[in-house]
């Protein structure tokens, strides 16, 4: 049996907290843990509680810009011993060429079933319905169906026979008087997105229904280097793939197939459910003081009702206020409407139109030999400053740039410095000038944690002026 967390998107929606290289999966939003942890979480008790069967695997797949943080969120807590692969992305392609990567991955007998890593489970419940579902694989694609608390836009929705559990149909993100319809008629529930299937009868789906986007699949997957426990799949052959979403490419066309040999079924969850995807279901998530806020960080609250406030870095102070989303992070604030937070994602679509960082990086950065603060400055403001931190035995890629000179000063640890033809070992409080266009690189040679404050001076000091040299991490 496989596991399969899909770790994709950007979660735009959830903006300026959730960006394009550090999105809500892997952010901490409801507890100690992040999202893509709490999914692991919730695999790890169902294996343990409920099913008693050897050889389970997880697989995550995800964006190959993330997969250097999800090792990193792996070792922060207790798996056991169940063996993890990392499937990365050269390409977000949708949930449709995922799920037929993951049904390629295991045997055709194997029982495959996908997560979303960004929802909220009653992990005991989830369990449950997991097993209640493996009855039907032997000849069904199976589904978990929501019952709606509300009328909602965002999610898609199920119609099914409540006897018999049979798929009737599927329908994504509907318009709101088809919504109100759907919830109102108590034959529609939300989708979970959790298939659970036998991988054979899913790649007959995708032979029946979407046989480009398997031929697509296969030769990626023959591309690859699938002999590894983690990989990435061949770029050449995968960012050529279709782009939809499983619910269109199989499930909608399974519903109408009335003469397919494979069953449909939708088993309902009943206990609690969330969708991270908006601050409004954020919102219901969290616990709320006297006047129904979810005040976070540094807050000042007089008159202020029904709000949920998120303070990173200052004071957010609010009087008079109701029924607001604020957020505030070291370079961005979000103000909007609760009931309109579906419609955060306009913001990065306008900040991707101008070609803003805001989009795409927070502040802080993760790389895989650490990460990097942006303390002041942007592209195009002559200087930049920044905090650098390498882990042990790490190093950054041998590079150049074109349009700025660095000055790099150790705060602690031990380096070893190149520039040009010369490398010296530098401590806390020694420095070292690299004129623009010379070669250069950084290594953590201590044992500890090494920062260094750089400084960035030139006309251009975008992070794609870099010329990479050579790179543990297989950059260019």
């Amino acid at each position: 049996m496989n596991f399969v967390i899909l770790c994709g998107g950007s979660g735009s929606r959830l903006w300026p907290k959730s960006r394009e290289k550090l999105p809500k999966q892997l952010l901490h939003l409801t507890n100690l843990f992040t999202m893509l942890q709490n999914t692991l979480l919730r695999v790890k008790y169902t294996i343990d509680h409920f099913t008693h069967i050897e050889n389970m695997r997880i697989f995550i797949i995800c964006n190959k810009e993330h997969a250097h943080i999800i090792e990193t969120q792996i070792s922060e807590i207790n798996l056991s011993n169940i063996p993890i692969s990392i499937i990365s992305e050269p390409k977000g392609r949708d949930s449709g060429p995922a799920v037929c990567i993951s049904a390629l991955l295991g045997k055709p007998e194997d029982i495959t079933c996908i997560i979303p890593s960004d929802h909220i489970f009653n992990d005991d419940a989830f369990a449950k319905c997991y097993i209640d579902s493996l009855e039907y694989t032997k000849n069904s694609i199976i589904t978990f169906g929501i019952k709606p608390s509300r009328i909602e836009t965002g999610y898609g929705y199920i119609k099914f026979e409540k006897k018999t559990f049979i798929t009737e149909q599927f329908v994504e993100k509907p318009a709101y008087e088809t919504a109100k319809t759907y919830v109102s008629s108590g034959n529609y529930l939300w989708n979970a997105g959790v298939f659970i299937f036998k991988n054979a009868n899913m790649i007959q789906c995708f032979t029946n229904y979407a046989p480009d986007i398997l031929e697509g699949c296969r030769e990626t997957m023959s591309k690859s280097n699938v002999n590894t426990p983690s990989f990435l799949l061949d770029a050449d052959s995968f960012i050529n793939i279709r782009a939809i979403s499983v619910d269109y490419a199989i499930m909608e066309h399974l519903c109408k197939d009335s003469t397919s040999s494979i069953g449909r079924i939708t088993i309902p969850y009943n206990w609690y459910w969330n969708d991270i995807g908006s601050y409004s279901a954020l919102y219901d998530e969290m616990d709320k003081n006297e006047n129904n806020n979810v005040e976070l960080g540094d807050c000042i609250s007089i008159n202020t009702k029904n709000c949920y406030i998120d303070s990173q870095t200052a004071l957010v102070a609010t009087v008079g206020v109701e029924n607001l989303v604020i957020v505030q992070t070291d370079d961005a604030i979000l103000v909007c409407n609760k009931d309109t937070t579906q419609d955060v994602k306009k913001v990065v679509d306008k900040l991707k139109q101008d070609k803003r960082e805001e989009a795409v990086l927070h502040t802080k950065v993760f790389r895989p030999w650490g990460w990097y603060i942006n303390v002041y400055g942007n592209d195009y403001s002559e200087y930049k400053m920044k905090l650098i931190t390498v882990y042990p035995g790490k190093r950054l890629s041998l590079q150049s740039h074109n349009f700025r000179c660095e000055h790099w000063v150790i705060v602690s640890g031990l380096a070893n410095v190149q520039c040009g033809d010369s490398t010296t070992v530098m401590r806390g409080g020694e420095h070292v000038y690299i004129p623009c266009k010379t070669i250069h690189r950084i290594e953590n040679i201590g044992e500890s944690l090494l920062e260094f404050t750089e400084t960035q001076i030139g006309g251009y000091l975008g992070e794609d002026d870099i010329i990479r040299y050579e790179d543990d991490f297989g950059r260019v």
